[in-house]
């Protein structure tokens, strides 16, 4: 955490930085590196104050379960906060005063997740008031990692050491929590304690935020507060088992050995970042300097954004199945007995954004993926190992993962429970081909790469019945009337409040889909994916040794699910040249405000309502949008087909999707586009441009402008304007 010591907002506003938060609006943060496993660093900018962040891990013979790790922070004033201070400091001198030195305060804080058997031996009290040459601050044994020591020195490079940071005051705050819960709520307990320690000090000399340097019996959190004048850079070193050359270790880790260490990480980033994703090309148009430190941004940001939750989802029991009241339990007041937790799981996953959805999501991860496993092949496997852990005996997989107390403090009460009939797209299948086409495109001469095929055909084998039984539950839950079509379950079909009853099983939530849903629905997308999930299995069945008719079987039902036959019967429109969604729809409906009765005789509330203004037919919906690409997004058009060449025209129509930014996602001359579905409800997939859409539009057009055919020049012209304007 941080704050301002001097300013009265950070106990009255509650102004203490600590998760992030979109509400606290900084100018920027995130990683400008990371590589997954040792090496970070990232950059924040909040007002007056910027700081800098890098991590280190290192293991060595001496070092316990997990190694040993460093982190540097480095707190200054912004270029906004130094002409403050000179500000500031022209004011004072003008009025015959000494200026006030700007400020900061650091918070370190840990815990142990053994919250009944944890005692940490924290920093004793009174020891010293100011950082000086350094501190241990506490030391402990933990059931996983062993005796380990953590440590806070000032920071040195080029051999100065931070002036600021050695004449930093030291504070402290131990306290023994009961559970997770009280440690979600930990910036109100600093808060509180900051307020109540400085109204006991009374305020005769000033302001005074520090916290009270006490500490609960046999606490297993522990809080530092170091305050400094900036600019100040602190070394943060945890060493494990630290009664084997420890002091060595502590060294190496930090002052102008950590100062070494980071450069070298830095630089094993750059030169593997060179080699896994090249520049090739890049438009005239584009600074190619800017475009690869925005690349290595996002990369890093996607890493170090990767997290390990531990929790149960909440689970609702399918209709029809008994309430869960076991003997010896009971059911809360005002709970809903068919909700269930899932068993008890641990989930290592990529999270689609730090300050928003700091959580695991099934499609997301697809994507996600696709990128990790070229950069750090068994980071890959092992996060989506995690995900097929989640498999339950019929097959299902809880498309948001919110595990955990953290987790679940930032969700929505009706997101937060689970149900076991929807389905999120399989997108997994798409990182998980292209594990399996490496190996099928690596040499087996035996080098160090033959050692990553046979980890990889390794992971494949053992994925392998997880694959077909997640498969299969996609195959039979998410079938249509009609055999051979598909169709996502679980919309509502009893709102009146949304314009379009949402889709959030499709990933693509309020993408619009026929106004009234029924089971005679029939959607485009979900056939296309389970014809690429078809032809993925197929290809990792070859190189998981699975038995030839299953792969025989997969390669036929990709080429059944996949024909043009098929998609034309049941999803063409053919004065349009469209492929689009069936179901009973009405394009005249609209949100109007009405009086509407509340229950137990309260007063009605004015609420938008949907009313339909022409009663719906069963038709194919006449949207035009991502959802209408998904078979040239799958490559599931013949490349000498006219279907392709209609889509290739298509794709380039600026009254439909076509942007200097990308493709949006529903054209404008859609009844829905960039209409809100309800009050507050700001339209998301119904005309913004969405990067893994214009992803999956590139990979296709990459593939139809190397295969032979009328139409490969035209795919190839296309995808370099395309990514043109992405970039």
């Amino acid at each position: 955490m941080w704050f301002d010591p001097d300013d009265t907002a950070t106990v009255s506003q509650a102004k203490i930085r600590h998760e992030a938060h979109q509400d606290d609006k900084l100018d920027s943060y995130g990683w400008v590196r990371h590589d997954g496993r040792s090496y970070g660093r990232q950059e924040l900018l909040d007002g007056d104050y910027r700081l800098s962040i890098q991590m280190v891990k290192s293991s060595s013979s001496d070092s316990g379960y997990g190694g040993d790790w460093a982190v540097r922070v480095k707190a200054s004033l912004s270029e906004t906060g130094k002409q403050r201070q000179q500000q500031e400091k022209a004011a004072a001198e003008a009025a015959g005063r000494k200026a006030k030195k700007r400020k900061l305060s650091l918070v370190f804080y840990f815990a142990d997740a053994h919250w009944r058997t944890a005692e940490l031996d924290m920093w004793p009290e009174g020891q010293q008031s100011k950082l000086g040459e350094g501190v241990q601050l506490l030391s402990g044994t933990n059931e996983d990692v062993g005796p380990w020591a953590l440590h806070l020195r000032p920071a040195a490079s080029g051999g100065a050491v931070s002036k600021g940071a050695a004449f930093s005051r030291l504070h402290h705050l131990g306290m023994r929590l009961q559970d997770g819960q009280q440690l979600v709520q930990l910036k109100q307990l600093m808060v509180q304690a900051l307020a109540e320690n400085a109204r006991r000090i009374g305020f005769e000399s000033g302001l005074k935020l520090w916290l009270p340097s006490i500490s609960q019996p046999q606490p297993n959190l522990a809080a530092f507060q170091v305050t400094a004048t900036l600019p100040a850079d602190f070394d943060l070193v945890f060493v494990t088992r630290p009664y084997s050359n420890g002091d060595e270790r502590l060294t190496a880790l930090s002052g102008n050995n950590l100062t070494k260490l980071a450069a070298e990480r830095e630089q094993q980033f750059e030169q593997h970042f060179s080699l896994t994703f090249p520049i090739y090309e890049t438009p005239s148009s584009i600074n190619a300097t800017a475009l690869a430190e925005t690349s290595k941004a996002a990369l890093s940001n996607l890493l170090g954004s990767m997290g390990y939750f531990v929790g149960s989802s909440k689970v609702k029991l399918p209709p029809g199945s008994e309430p869960y009241n076991p003997p010896g339990t009971n059911v809360p007041l005002g709970t809903d007995p068919t909700v269930v937790n899932y068993w008890r799981e641990a989930l290592f996953t990529a999270t689609p954004s730090r300050s928003f959805f700091p959580r695991g999501f099934l499609w997301d991860e697809g994507f996600h993926q696709l990128l990790v496993q070229k950069w750090d092949p068994q980071l890959s496997r092992d996060a989506i190992s995690h995900w097929l852990d989640l498999l339950n005996s019929q097959g299902w997989i809880p498309r948001e993962q919110i595990l955990g107390k953290e987790a679940r403090a930032r969700v929505p009460a009706e997101f937060i429970v689970q149900h076991p009939s929807h389905a999120n797209p399989p997108s997994l299948f798409l990182p998980l081909l292209a594990h399996a086409m490496s190996v099928s495109a690596a040499t087996s001469d035996g080098s160090s790469g033959q050692a990553e095929v046979e980890r990889t055909k390794a992971f494949l084998k053992r994925a392998w019945p997880r694959l077909e039984v997640w498969y299969n539950w996609f195959n039979t839950t998410q079938a249509g009337q009609t055999p051979g079509t598909y169709m996502w379950r679980g919309r509502d079909a009893s709102t009146n409040a949304e314009l379009n009853p949402k889709t959030l099983m499709s990933g693509l939530d309020d993408y619009p889909r026929a106004s009234h849903p029924t089971l005679e629905e029939r959607h485009i997308d979900l056939l296309a994916w389970m014809a690429l999930s078809s032809r993925a299995m197929a290809e990792i069945g070859k190189v998981a040794g699975a038995p030839d008719k299953a792969v025989s079987n997969f390669a036929a039902a990709a080429d059944a699910l996949g024909s043009m036959q098929r998609l034309k019967q049941y999803h063409y429109d053919a004065n349009s040249g469209h492929f689009r969604d069936y179901g009973l729809h009405s394009e005249d409906v609209e949100l109007v405000w009405q009086e509407v009765p509340q229950p137990n005789g309260a007063p009605p509330k004015r609420q938008l309502v949907r009313h339909v203004n022409t009663p719906p037919k069963n038709q194919l919906l006449p949207s035009f949008g991502y959802v209408s690409l998904f078979p040239l997004l799958m490559q599931l058009l013949p490349a000498d087909s006219v279907e392709l060449k209609q889509h290739l025209d298509l794709l380039q129509c600026e009254e439909l999707l076509w942007t200097s930014h990308g493709l949006r996602s529903l054209a404008t001359n859609s009844s829905m586009y960039n209409k809100y579905n309800t009050e507050h409800d700001a339209p998301y997939w119904r005309g913004p441009i969405w990067m893994n859409m214009n992803y999956l539009t590139l990979k296709a057009l990459k593939h139809y402008s190397s295969v032979a055919g009328p139409h490969q020049n035209a795919a190839q012209s296309i995808y370099t304007g395309l990514r043109s304007n992405l970039l």
